[in-house]
């Protein structure tokens, strides 16, 4: 009993450790779900990034319905890929979402999540993202949970830059 207990607590603080030094652990299907690491670089419009849900009453409804789903936080993460930057012009309507111009693929939003419950996209119209302003989408997955339900947020929310290292779908 006691090896178990060591070994257990070996694996837990291993865990600890890794997730401090940048593993990220992606259990959505708003992207592939598997292990990403964070990488040291300033965010880029497409690159994908580790994200923060703001205190948003969004988020907490995204929370509750299991969207953000990980289980290895307190705090709702997101992964997402950054789309939209400052001066970026952008529409978000029924037909999806659109980056100075240029639709972007499995952007059409919902009306209703997997369990029916209904979704209501952000609608705007030639909206230009501000200074410290960033849009998030992914094409991954058509079901996801991003920027054409949530619009704009604030750049302070990327957390870091990720890249996969194990995924699986």
């Amino acid at each position: 009993m006691k090896r178990i207990t060591i070994v257990f607590l070996s694996v837990f603080l291993l865990l600890c450790g890794l997730l401090v030094a940048g593993l990220r652990i992606n259990g959505t299907h708003s992207e592939p779900v598997g292990l990403y690491w964070a990488i040291g670089k300033r965010p880029q419009k497409g690159d994908l990034v580790f994200v923060t849900a703001p205190s948003l009453p969004i988020f907490a409804l995204a929370k509750e319905r299991g969207y953000l789903n990980v289980g290895f936080s307190a705090t709702a993460h997101l992964i997402k890929r950054l789309v939209g930057i400052a001066g970026d012009r952008v529409t978000i309507d029924a037909a999806g979402v659109e980056i100075n111009g240029l639709r972007l693929t499995n952007s059409t939003p919902l009306t209703k999540d997997g369990a029916g419950r209904p979704l209501r996209c952000f609608p705007i119209r030639n909206y230009i993202l501000g200074s410290h302003e960033v849009l998030l989408m992914s094409e991954y997955s058509p079901a996801s949970f991003d920027g054409r339900y949530f619009g704009p947020l604030q750049a302070t929310t990327i957390q870091s830059v990720i890249t996969p290292i194990l995924t699986w779908n």
